[in-house]
Parts: structure tokens; C-alpha cells; sequence
């Protein structure tokens, strides 16, 4: 059920993004279950999901060459775009997993929007405040599979960060 696959891809991500290996691994988990072929209905693709115009954003902020849809169902790609994408979330809500992970599925201005009067709210209150049943199960999930990929990696993540506790002051606006 909790696959360790891609292990080199990740841990070169983590490195690279700072993120830890646990995270970035409980977002594919909940993203494509590890299926490095998936694509969703919305037209997202490979391991953590991008739509190809997210992965095309990512890349030209990061000078990068613009992949083609192909080259999203490869792992070193879609793992280090994904998890730039996701670094950059977490940066613009102050290394909040669960805003940056509501971002992640159903983009940073539904997140501006849900949380605009939720300052100072108690964040487990706030992620069942969230309007969409999708997102709302995908950010407790993401919470959920960071504990389970810090045991399976022997790397320990904590369901909420002291830092989580509560919906922040400053959570910036949507910059895309």
C-alpha cells in the first residue's frame, strides 16, 4: 500500500528543494500511488501529477527547458519539477503543508480564498472548513502518508509542525 520506489529521484529532489524525502514521497503516494503512467482526468501526468502547463511554468522559472507532455512520465522530470512546484508552495505559505498541499490540488486561489477569513483559526479546523471533499481528504492524506514515508524511510515527519498549528497572518496571495 505504501510503495518506496524511485528512491535516487527523490532523494536528488529533497536535496535540491530542501524538502524532506517523506513529504515529497506521501505527495506522490496520494498524487498517483506511485504509478509513474498516470494521468488524470484533468490531464495531470506521471508520479506527482503535473498538468503540463504547471510543469511549463515550473521549468521557465527555473531555467530549465520546457519538457514536453512525454517526458512528465519520467521520474527524474516529474519528480523534480513536482517537487520544485511543491518547495514554491510551501515558501509562499510559510512552510505550511496544509495550505501548500490544498494549492497543489486545487491551486493557490481557492486556497486565497478559503482562507481569507481564516486567520489565526486552528489549522485542523480550518482543513475541515475546506470546502471540496477532493481536497480536503488530499490535504489529510498527504498528513497522514508524511508519517507513514517517515517510518518507512526511518526519516520521522510529524502530522503538524508547531508552525502549522494555525492558519498564519501573512499567507500570501496566489502569484500565478
Amino acid at each position: 500500500r505504501f510503495p518506496v520506489l524511485y528512491v535516487p529521484e527523490f532523494e536528488i529532489a529533497a536535496k535540491k528543494t530542501r524538502l524532506p524525502l517523506p513529504l515529497l514521497m506521501a505527495v506522490t503516494r496520494q498524487e498517483s500511488a506511485f504509478d509513474r503512467h498516470a494521468r488524470s482526468v484533468a490531464n495531470a501526468r506521471g508520479l506527482m501529477q503535473l498538468l503540463p502547463s504547471t510543469a511549463r511554468w515550473v521549468a521557465e522559472r527555473t531555467r530549465q527547458k520546457a519538457p514536453s507532455e512525454a517526458m512528465l512520465y519520467e521520474p527524474r522530470i516529474n519528480i523534480g519539477l513536482g517537487s520544485t512546484y511543491l518547495a514554491g508552495l510551501l515558501g509562499r505559505y510559510q512552510n505550511q503543508l496544509p495550505l501548500a498541499a490544498a494549492a497543489y490540488n486545487a491551486g493557490e486561489g481557492r486556497v486565497k480564498r478559503w482562507t481569507a477569513e481564516a486567520v489565526g483559526m486552528p489549522m485542523d479546523v480550518w482543513i475541515e472548513t475546506i470546502p471540496f471533499n477532493e481536497t480536503r481528504n488530499y490535504v489529510k492524506n498527504v498528513l497522514a502518508f508524511r508519517v507513514v514515508y517517515g517510518i518507512l524511510t526511518e526519516m520521522p515527519q510529524p502530522a503538524l509542525g508547531d508552525h502549522e498549528m494555525h492558519v498564519l497572518k501573512k499567507t500570501l496571495t496566489a502569484s500565478r
